[in-house]
């Protein structure tokens, strides 16, 4: 079960929708930084930007979530064909799409970017959601140009993978696999000029100090765009940009968003990420090992509310007792766990005869936050009659010993989320035993069951609407009867915005395509 906090705005839609009126066009709108790149290979911090200028495969609507967590075709003219064993992905390639350049766009341009990503010399982050395209590791030690898993002819692009992954037309919605011109060079430092596919292209790029977008005049698609310019630049204190008028758009972290006084935050939007909170529970060390009882008590025994407020409260995120987020294509509320107060009751009747050794250690990082929630975590299971030891560790330290086989840690604090919508990539990637040991799996617990692998494995094989229900039930089912892991915070993706900003979705971020100016 998920509770939205009431001062929580998913979206505020201004403009022929809500106010009957036409949409105000044109004018300049401010977002306080600028990247320091914009190369699609490369950048982490310029998502926002590359969202409103490119062309993907696949993407998110500009609407907010529900709808807009969904895939749709976006450079594809429909939903991919898919292999019977799921390991090959075949797209065809909308006629008319141009770069702002002129160059139209085929499936070379989606190739492109694939090889760029995955050549050493771009030392890509975006990596990781390519590197099980076949032949992706030859580009990767620098013994191939091209991955043999990748051709393109015309307007179909086939992609083959390594293994079925029912993600892949999510993961093609990142920035990452944004269409680049076919001759666009490799550099570590990342390209500078980029013509933009989409509603709107770059116009002028500084690293670091000025980023301005404009209209791609040669756009015929039927994304919205309203105002003239785009333009970033650093601003000092974002934050206080906003406040002050000299922005109208700033995401920045909860700590400062919290400052935030109190007759501006009706200008402040949270927005439901794609990630959660949760506590691990080691399913390979004998205290929760075919333990179900034992991990649904401690779901029942810790107070999910003091472990979010010692975070921030409501402002960093919704209280939840489910692994996948709300915002996640299939997601249903369910009424699993106590959220407002433990159920001791409960805890104590599950728990009896199944604490085994009666201690539990606990493994955190060595910030306030984590520490505290460790106390909290300690107080909360010492009713059931567990003993737990608190291990503090530097961050990479802990991390470093959290993926070395045969760690001795009973829990432990994780945060995790993918950088798109798709419950294959919470669950299957944090549950699913039959991952373990590869580098898809990010299952810190080790739990593995053989009748859930069998659900996900039965799920990832339905087709989109099917899938997102089947995921659905799953995750219900799977933090009822098995609780491998303790959720407890639905985070959220911080915006503020200015007075004057108008046309606002927010999925999680500002959806830049879509702004005006009131």
């Amino acid at each position: 079960m998920l509770v939205l906090g009431a001062a929580v705005a998913a979206a505020a839609v201004l403009g022929s929708a809500a106010a009957g009126r036409p949409v105000r066009a044109g004018g300049v709108f401010r977002v306080a930084g600028a990247p320091d790149a914009i190369d699609p290979a490369i950048t982490l911090d310029a998502s926002d930007a590359l969202a409103a200028t490119c062309t993907r495969l696949m993407r998110n609507p500009d609407r907010p979530p529900p709808e807009g967590s969904r895939t749709f075709p976006d450079g594809a003219a429909g939903y991919p064909a898919v292999s019977d064993d799921g390991r090959t992905y075949t797209f065809r390639i909308r006629t008319g799409i141009r770069f702002a350049s002129g160059e139209p766009v085929t499936a070379r341009n989606f190739a492109h970017a694939i090889e760029r990503v995955l050549a050493p010399a771009t030392n890509s982050p975006w990596a990781q959601y390519m590197q099980d395209i076949v032949g992706a590791n030859a580009v990767l030690k620098g013994k191939a140009t091209t991955p043999s898993g990748v051709t393109a002819r015309g307007d179909t692009l086939v992609v083959r993978l390594t293994h079925a992954a029912p993600d892949f037309p999510a993961r093609t919605t990142t920035t990452s696999f944004c269409a680049v011109p076919a001759n666009l060079p490799v550099s570590a430092e990342g390209a500078t000029v980029l013509p933009g596919s989409g509603p709107f292209t770059v116009h002028e790029f500084v690293p670091s100090q000025k980023l301005v977008l404009v209209p791609n005049p040669l756009y015929r698609g039927t994304r919205p765009r309203h105002v003239d310019e785009i333009v970033f630049a650093p601003t000092g204190d974002p934050v206080a940009a906003v406040e002050h008028g000299a922005a109208d758009y700033a995401e920045a972290d909860p700590e400062a968003l919290a400052a935030v006084p109190a007759r501006y935050r009706s200008q402040l939007h949270a927005a439901g990420g794609a990630s959660i909170r949760f506590v691990v529970l080691n399913s390979a060390r004998p205290l929760f090992r075919a333990n179900p009882k034992l991990r649904r008590a401690v779901n029942f025994a810790v107070d999910r509310r003091a472990l979010v407020a010692v975070r921030g409260g409501s402002i960093t995120g919704r209280l939840t007792d489910q692994y996948l987020p709300a915002s996640m294509p299939g997601f249903r509320d369910a009424r699993i766990y106590p959220l407002a107060h433990p159920d001791l009751r409960r805890a104590r009747t599950l728990a009896r005869g199944h604490t085994r050794s009666g201690t539990a250690a606990l493994w955190v990082k060595d910030t306030p936050t984590d520490i505290a929630q460790a106390h909290i975590i300690q107080r909360d299971l010492r009713p059931l009659g567990l003993r737990v030891t608190v291990t503090v560790l530097p961050g990479p330290a802990l991390f470093q010993r959290l993926f070395t086989p045969g760690s001795a840690y009973d829990l432990t604090l994780l945060g995790y989320g993918p950088d798109y919508f798709d419950p294959y990539a919470m669950l299957d990637v944090l549950f699913d035993g039959r991952l373990l040991g590869t580098p898809y799996s990010f299952n810190l617990g080790h739990f593995d069951s053989p009748a859930e692998d069998a659900r996900f494995a039965a799920a990832s094989k339905l087709r989109p609407d099917a899938r997102y229900r089947a995921y659905g039930a799953l995750d219900v089912a799977l933090a009822r009867d098995q609780a491998p892991a303790i959720a407890y915070e639905d985070e959220s993706i911080l915006n503020l915005v200015s007075k004057r900003a108008g046309c606002l979705v927010f999925n999680p971020g500002l959806d830049l395509a879509a702004v005006c100016i009131k």
